[in-house]
Parts: structure tokens; sequence; C-alpha cells
């Protein structure tokens, strides 16, 4: 039956985002029964989602994609379901979900990007005329909806413009099931993870809570240049920061992914993206350090640390946010003595 632990999964987005060929190959990894809202709505009607829409109108088209999502939805075995790219328009499909038994995947790309793979497609009557005005326009008057109701958000516009799409789709459905398995095991994994920004002490406190509990402790920056024989600072300048973010997000997934309880100092970076702050959630304690945000900044620009980037003082601030919710608790560490910050984790 689903519930909150067993949802039903929901991919979002704007059309041409992959909706149904990734959440088909996310049904079978998760074995879970697939329902496309189009081909539904077509079998229920016995026409095509142009002749609906040309015939009955947009207004009367969405009526009928509300009702046959909410009867999905309602069904008991959990199901994967690929949305309408307008399916969001309509505020009681909003409403259901949001609800605690479904979990919503919000997929996003580039409007010119999308174009280029629906401006053939016959299927799409919205898009006739002018696909990257059109899509650019939905963008921007769904992109509050699709905010509203998004558990996590997933870019497909990368993993489907380098590689081939088999390949890509499989990456991306993937990632989705991937989700659904940290949304199940939501505090279930004995490891403390230490959050924040860089220069909030997370490594010189994260060894005496380690130290003190008995665990061992996992640094970020130290098992990159472990796993790479380089900095982190060397890595953002040869490779990119999205790659060495990439990189911080995988030590983060397989040290939360060890049998043994550990404390994890992680990178800054992890909260950044939907499945950083999913893996966060299956840690049985995440600590936000806060820091003051002009203090961290200060240090910063004084010289910082020769093994990290740089960073962008704005997005201190910009994570802040984000660190509050993945976070079970905060410990505020500006002039405290390290063992006092630990006392206060332990707590």
């Amino acid at each position: 039956m689903a519930d909150a632990a067993h949802p039903h999964v929901v991919l979002v987005g704007l059309s041409g985002t992959g909706k149904t060929s990734i959440g088909r190959l996310a049904a079978q990894a998760l074995d879970m029964p697939f329902v496309d809202t189009d081909e539904a709505i077509e079998a229920r009607t016995g026409r095509t989602v142009r002749d609906v829409f040309e015939h009955d109108g947009e207004p009367r088209f969405r009526a009928i994609e509300a009702e046959e999502i909410a009867e999905v939805l309602s069904a008991a075995a959990p199901t994967v379901v690929a949305a309408g790219g307008g399916a969001v328009v309509m505020a009681a499909t909003r409403e259901r979900l949001c609800a605690t038994d479904t979990f919503c995947v919000w997929l996003t790309a580039e409007p010119a990007f999308l174009a280029s793979r629906v401006a053939t497609k016959p299927h799409r009557p919205l898009l006739d005329g002018d696909p990257v005005g059109t899509l650019g326009r939905l963008a921007t008057e769904r992109r509050p909806w699709f905010e509203e109701v998004a558990d996590a958000i997933v870019s497909v516009q990368a993993a489907l413009s380098t590689q081939p799409k088999p390949q890509a789709k499989a990456r991306l459905a993937d990632l989705v099931s991937d989700m659904v398995r940290m949304r199940k095991q939501r505090r279930s994994l004995d490891h403390v993870v230490l959050v924040g920004s860089m220069g909030a002490g997370k490594s010189t406190v994260g060894k005496i809570v380690a130290s003190r509990l008995g665990y061992t402790y996992v640094d970020s920056d130290d098992e990159v240049e472990r796993r790479t024989g380089r900095t982190a600072r060397e890595i953002a300048k040869t490779d990119g920061l999205d790659a060495l973010h990439q990189l911080e997000l995988t030590v983060l997934l397989d040290a939360l992914s060890s049998r043994s309880p550990s404390v994890i100092g992680s990178a800054a970076s992890v909260v950044d993206d939907s499945v950083g702050r999913m893996a966060l959630g299956m840690a049985r304690q995440v600590v936000w350090l806060h820091a003051d945000p002009e203090q961290l900044a200060r240090r910063s620009a004084a010289g910082g640390s020769d093994h990290r980037p740089d960073v962008d003082p704005s997005l201190i601030q910009e994570r802040e946010p984000l660190y509050r919710s993945v976070a079970t608790s905060v410990v505020d560490v500006d002039d405290v003595d390290p063992n006092v910050v630990a006392d206060k984790v332990l707590a």
C-alpha cells in the first residue's frame, strides 16, 4: 500500500524532459507498475491527446488529466507516473502531488534544448509553430508550480546531450530509483554527518566527536585527495567545480553506505542538489555547524585554505536554508572552543 515509506513516484516537467522513457525504466528498476498519463487519457477517451485539445479545448483536457492522475494515485499499489507537462496547472493536482504518500521528481532542462527534442512530436499541440518561444513561456509560467510540488529536482540536459540516449536515460532512471530508495531509508543509518560552510570547523570538531564515540572519522577533503592524488582546489582548477562537487557527493554516498557507524565531515557543496539532500536524509543525525557568513567571508578573503577552492561569499548565504532543511540539529560555532562545539553535537 502506498504511504510515506512506500510512495507513488511522479515525474513532472516540461515536454521533452524524458518523463515517459525515464519513468518506465525507473519503474522496472523499482519493480513498480508504470502509468503515462497521456497514454492513459488516450485509452480512456479513445482519442489522441491532440484531438482532445483541438475539439474539446485545453480546460477540458486538463480536467480529464487531473481525474486520471487522481485515480492512479488512489491505487493501493505504489506506482511510477509520468505526468503531462501541464499537469501542475491544476490546483487539485498540485495538492495531490504534495501528499505524504507521493514522491514528486521535477525533471528540468533549458527550453531551447527541449524544443530540439520535441519539435517533430505530433502529440504536443501546445508546441505548434514556435516550440522554443512556447517552452520558454511555459517554463516561466509553470516554474512556481513545479517548485511547489517537487520533492527532488533532476537536470536531464547534461546526460541527454552528451551520452547516447539509451545510456543517458538508463543513468537518469537509476538516479530517480536511487532517490526513492534513499527516501525509504530516511534516518535509518547510524552515522553523524557534519554539514556547513568551509571554515566552520567540521574537520576539527568531527575528529573530536569521532574519538569520543569510538567511530571512524571520514573527512571529505582528505578522501577526495586520497582518491585522486589532488586537492579539491586543484580539481576545481583543472576539471571545474561541477566535477569536484560530483566527486564530493560520491564520497558522501560511499561513506553513508558503510555498515560501520562513522562521523562524516561533508563537503559544503553536498546540499546543492536533490541527491545530496536526499542522501543526508538517510543519516540518523545531521548537524549544521553554523558560522556567521560575514566572518567566513572575511576568513576566505584573508587567504582561506590552500587545499580548498575559493567560494563566492554570496554562495555561503544561499546555502544556509539548504543546511537548515537537512539538519536534525544546529550548533553555532562562532568563537566557540571546538571541544565545547563537540559537547553540543553529542548532546
